[in-house]
């Protein structure tokens, strides 16, 4: 289920990109401090990463079950904003660099991210919202520092989402389908492609039988699957090893059966 993890963060990074305050400046699990990117940075900026990840496991079946993962956007600003106006190309707003002005900067980037995720506007976030079919929590924490001089705010907004499986491993991936739809985009990315080839080979992998991928998805021994019915069964309307040759014996004369003998011949003899 981590690939459903996977694939919904990178979805979510993607569909934020260039629709915020924070334009491109979009970074996917960055591992640095938000403050001293930041401090770095100066610009409005979103980190997008995974937090707390639960499945309901039954038996031993750790890949399908019901899943919630949060989803942490970390928003963050430390200098004046300035913003597109009425539409015309010389309006533009200026948001100052003050305790109102970068708090109103944050409100106005939180409401932006809730539109670019759940509001069907790019191919990413269609593929997102297919991905998480329920969100049954919105959390939002306000920050503030000082980092290297720089005097910053932070809003860190927590979406608890309920993810779809990821596809049982040993089958193509159906057309028409999330991840059908998350391959496609990745594979038109060229900074994604090469994940999204990895992604592929791992969902896919070496074709199974359907009674071997059924076995996988319920987390059971192949010789279980087989006593309870799952495994292969025997197709008694087809010889494995034709017969190619019969000898006969008994007889007053010795009878070799082929495959050139007729019924015929046999009866003759």
């Amino acid at each position: 289920m981590s690939l459903a993890r996977l694939a919904m963060r990178i979805a979510a990074a993607r569909a934020l990109r260039g629709a915020t305050l924070a334009e491109a400046r979009v970074y996917d699990s960055a591992i640095a401090p938000i403050d001293q990117t930041i401090a770095e940075e100066r610009q409005p900026i979103l980190i997008v990463t995974t937090d707390d990840h639960e499945m309901e496991v039954t038996g031993r079946d750790l890949f399908h079950g019901n899943v919630t993962c949060d989803l942490v956007i970390e928003a963050a600003i430390a200098a004046r904003v300035e913003v597109a106006g009425d539409g015309e190309p010389e309006s533009v707003i200026t948001i100052p660099h003050t305790d109102e002005g970068m708090e109103l900067a944050l409100d106005l980037m939180e409401h932006e991210v809730m539109a670019a995720l759940i509001r069907e506007r790019t191919p990413w976030s269609r593929v997102w919202m297919k991905l998480v079919p329920r969100i049954s929590r919105r959390l939002s924490r306000r920050g503030a520092s000082v980092e290297k001089g720089v005097r910053f705010a932070a809003r860190q907004i927590v979406l608890t989402c309920d993810l779809i499986e990821a596809p049982t491993d040993g089958g193509s991936v159906a057309e028409g389908t999330a991840w059908a739809d998350l391959l496609a985009v990745m594979e038109g990315d060229p900074d994604l492609a090469p994940i999204a080839r990895m992604l592929r080979a791992e969902i896919e992998g070496t074709p199974l039988a359907d009674w071997r991928r059924a076995a996988n998805m319920l987390g059971i021994h192949l010789a279980t699957a087989d006593a309870i019915g799952l495994g292969p069964v025997l197709d008694l309307t087809q010889d494995p090893q034709p017969t190619v040759e019969v000898d006969a014996t008994g007889g007053p004369d010795p009878v070799i059966v082929d495959h050139y003998t007729s019924l015929a011949r046999i009866a003759d003899a």
